[in-house]
């Protein structure tokens, strides 16, 4: 085990890892994707303890942010993500490979296993699991977006008529469910906002092929997460993926 010793780690990382063990995260099976789940703001005390954990390019990305707030945010998720991938490979977080491609898509050099991040406001996913890829999306809830005025632009044919026949509260749940689908699908197929959306379905009930521009990732299952009261989040993963296991932090 190549981490600090537990009493010169900063104090950021040595309570983390007792709150992942105390949550039950832990490296993922064949079959599985770990999930955290936790609000920044718990760790706010931490900033620059966290801030320590980054690499260089971390680093220079947390500085452009404009306001303080969002920088904090990210410092303490990156940091997190950084701590949780640590603690699945038994490595230092400041040694764990993670680097993006051009597409900004997560990767975990030499390693098996895939990695994404998402956050909203201060409420953060991440998500690690043994496949070719993954995605993660989470969203705040009640949606802070007025998510019917954008259907056109993010949902197909058949998803506009499928929602339109539901009433007004059922449509505003069934839109963040489907919008953190599709989030974490195309972050599970590398492309991003480089596919448009509104002609890649989301359905939670099979898997679904990749994109013309991403035909090297095999086909993803999306599907939505156990929701918190002021979350809703999805998870997408190949077909191998059959199991989530969901941590939240207090």
């Amino acid at each position: 085990m190549n981490h600090p010793a537990t009493s010169t780690a900063p104090i950021f990382e040595r309570s983390l890892r007792e709150a992942l063990r105390n949550a039950g995260f832990v490296s993922p099976r064949a079959d599985q994707a770990s999930v955290l789940v936790f609000d920044a703001r718990s760790m706010g005390a931490h900033v620059a303890d966290a801030a320590t954990l980054l690499d260089l390019r971390e680093r220079h990305r947390a500085a452009r942010f404009r306001f303080r707030r969002d920088r904090d945010t990210y410092t303490l998720a990156h940091a997190a993500w950084r701590v949780a991938l640590g603690a699945c490979l038994d490595i230092d977080p400041r040694e764990v490979p993670l680097t993006t491609t051009e597409e900004g898509q997560p990767r975990l050099a030499g390693t098996a296993l895939s990695t994404s991040l998402s956050h909203s406001g201060d409420l953060i996913a991440l998500t690690v699991c043994p496949a070719a890829t993954v995605g993660v999306d989470i969203e705040q809830w009640p949606a802070r977006i007025d998510l019917e005025s954008l259907m056109p632009m993010f949902c197909t044919r058949e998803e506009h008529a499928g929602l339109a026949d539901l009433d007004a509260s059922q449509r505003t749940r069934a839109l963040l469910e489907l919008w953190t689908r599709k989030e974490a699908l195309l972050k599970a197929f590398g492309v991003g906002l480089l596919t448009d959306p509104s002609t890649t379905p989301a359905p939670s009930n099979h898997p679904l092929m990749p994109p013309a521009n991403a035909l090297h990732y095999p086909p993803c299952h999306t599907r939505n997460l156990r929701a918190g009261k002021d979350w809703v989040a999805a998870l997408a993963a190949p077909s191998v993926v059959r199991d989530i296991r969901l941590c939240l932090l207090p």
